[in-house]
Formats: structure tokens, C-alpha cells, sequence
């Protein structure tokens, strides 16, 4: 047996987590003393090595106690489970590394990066799941690939193009430009989506009275006013209609 100064020593984690796992009720000593001193042995030792991979698996220490209750078959259906949840946050972090491979290739172009802008582009990176997951039941399946699929685009110049005519807008609503040149500006960025998408989009849209987008899942790096702004001026320069007002 094993004392549990020992015991932690053996298994390089400490008298604390020992105690607090025991509390827990995941692990007990083989044996406590009458003075209270408590005792493990090698089978202490299997368990803590269930308890230790199944932490490293990110599990809570209620699942893990769930696990180590009800046998080999809950486990391989958990481990099943939790395989699917890591490789979520794998595609995740796959796609924070790719727009931060992106701000850096337009770093050392360098450009002025806009924080709010590539900040936004970071969470909508992240939420991706969960904006498809919006969408679904009022979009095809198909142009829901084609909004976050742009196939045969380099999404690198894409971003690039994105976050530059998006921080020159921002600039032209706190300094006014000529409006032939704010109008090119409005026209470039709209044009990044291509139209047929666009207008498939609208198509399926009109079946819908009024879509209000929740802001939290679907931030733009506009402020309310400057979104404002952008559609007023869109309007009176006939960006979407493809003339300015006479």
C-alpha cells in the first residue's frame, strides 16, 4: 500500500486533487487508518488513470463519474461523442488559425487592419455552425453551402478586399468623399458576393414578410449609425438600383 504522500508522488498529481477527487467520490483509499491516514494501492492507480484520460478528454468530473458508474458500453458511446465534440472545436480552432494566417498576410502587405473589423470576422468564423444552424428551415440546403462556401475563391484576397473597402466606408462616414467615389466604393463591396447568389437569395427571401437577423450571431463591423449611413447613401446614389437619383 501506498500512503497518499506517496501515492501522489507515484502518480504526479497532488495531495490536494487526491483529496478533492475522493470528495468527489470518483476514487477512495483501499484503507484509512484509525487515525484517519489514508492508504492506496495498485488499483487506486488504475482508476486514477481512467479518471486522468478522461479529464484529458475534456470530460466534467460528473461525467467521468457517470462513466466509471455504469460500464465499458456507456463509454465507447461517450468516447464516440466526445470524438465528435473535439473534432467540432478542431474545425473551430481551423478556422481561427486561417483568419489569423489571413490578418497576418495583410499585415505584411502592410495595410491598416481595422480591429472591430477583423474582430468581427474572428466571431463570425466561430459562429459558423450556428449561423447554418439559423438559416436552416428558411434556406435551401444548397445556397446555405454557397453563402459559406465560396468555392474557387481565394478566401485570402477575398478578406483582404473585404476588410479594406470595409475601413475605407468606415473612414468615409467620419470624413465625406465625392460621391462618384463613395458610390465605386458601396458598388466593390457589394459586388465581393456573387450576384447570382445574391439574387437567389432574394428570391427565397420574398416568401418571408420580414427577416429581422439576430445581431449577436450576425455582427457586421458597422455601427448602427454607420449602417445608417451606408443604406441612406446606397439609396440616394441608386447603388442597388444601378443609377443615382436624378
Amino acid at each position: 500500500m501506498y500512503s497518499i504522500g506517496q501515492f501522489a508522488k507515484k502518480t504526479g498529481l497532488t495531495v490536494r486533487t487526491l483529496r478533492f477527487y475522493s470528495e468527489k467520490g470518483l476514487i477512495e483509499p483501499c484503507y484509512i487508518s484509525e487515525s484517519g491516514h489514508r492508504y492506496y494501492n495498485d488499483g487506486n492507480i488504475e482508476t486514477l488513470q481512467k479518471i486522468v484520460t478522461l479529464k484529458y478528454l475534456d470530460y466534467s468530473l460528473e461525467e467521468i463519474d457517470d462513466i466509471l458508474q455504469n460500464g465499458e458500453q456507456q463509454l465507447i458511446e461517450s468516447l464516440m461523442f466526445q470524438k465528435r465534440q473535439l473534432e467540432k472545436k478542431r474545425n473551430q480552432i481551423d478556422r481561427v488559425i486561417t483568419s489569423l494566417d489571413q490578418a497576418i498576410n495583410i499585415g505584411k502587405q502592410k495595410e491598416a487592419i481595422d480591429t472591430s473589423i477583423f474582430l468581427t470576422m474572428i466571431f463570425n468564423l466561430l459562429k459558423e455552425d450556428e449561423q447554418r444552424d439559423y438559416w436552416r428551415g428558411m434556406l435551401p440546403d444548397e445556397l446555405i453551402e454557397r453563402l459559406y462556401d465560396f468555392s474557387g475563391i481565394n478566401m485570402i484576397e477575398f478578406n483582404r478586399k473585404y476588410m479594406a473597402l470595409a475601413n475605407q466606408l468606415k473612414q468615409a462616414y467620419i470624413q465625406p468623399i465625392q460621391d462618384d467615389s463613395l458610390k465605386a466604393l458601396m458598388e466593390q463591396l457589394l459586388s465581393l458576393i456573387p450576384q447570382d447568389m445574391v439574387e437567389d437569395l432574394v428570391e427565397v427571401l420574398k416568401e418571408y414578410e420580414e427577416i429581422e437577423l439576430n445581431d449577436w450571431l450576425f455582427p457586421t463591423p458597422f455601427t448602427k449609425e454607420e449602417e445608417e449611413w451606408f443604406i441612406s447613401q446606397a439609396e440616394r446614389l441608386g447603388v442597388y438600383r444601378g443609377e443615382a437619383d436624378e
